[in-house]
């Protein structure tokens, strides 16, 4: 019984931190724009390259997305709103017991479809550093 109080404490600690974390970042990307603040993180990859990332424009897409310019983010980094629903069903299927989860699982983590996922990243980032792609 002690065990099930301490893990159920260990448990809302670690959601209240990343609610924390979750409200901190949303606020922030509220308040900076990433593309004028000089504490927004760079991308390495394009500093030492000059050529862009799978990943590049996600932070301004972000927050484009957060201030209601879909569009916008959809222009910085269009592969966002194709990852960011997949990771998320990736991450609900992996930790959710619930019912929906464990139906969806081996789709959502069939290795065919991780696959396609990965080829897709790579032939995003190839099209993306090609004059097919001029947008940003």
């Amino acid at each position: 019984m002690r065990l099930r109080i301490q893990a159920m404490q260990r448990r809302t600690i670690i959601a209240i931190v990343i609610a924390f974390v979750v409200i901190a970042i949303v606020t922030l990307y509220f308040i900076f724009d990433p593309a004028e603040s000089i504490h927004a993180p760079k991308c390495v990859f394009k500093t030492l390259t000059g050529y862009d990332c799978p990943s590049c424009g996600s932070q301004r897409a972000l927050h484009a997305i957060l201030n209601g310019q879909l569009l916008d983010a959809f222009l910085l980094n269009p592969f966002l709103f194709l990852a960011t629903p997949y990771l998320a069903l990736v991450a609900f299927t992996a930790f959710s017991k619930h019912k929906i989860a464990v139906k969806l699982k081996p789709i959502v983590q069939h290795r065919a479809v991780i696959w396609f996922y990965i080829v897709l990243y790579f032939v995003w980032w190839i099209i993306r550093n090609t004059p097919l792609w001029s947008v940003g």
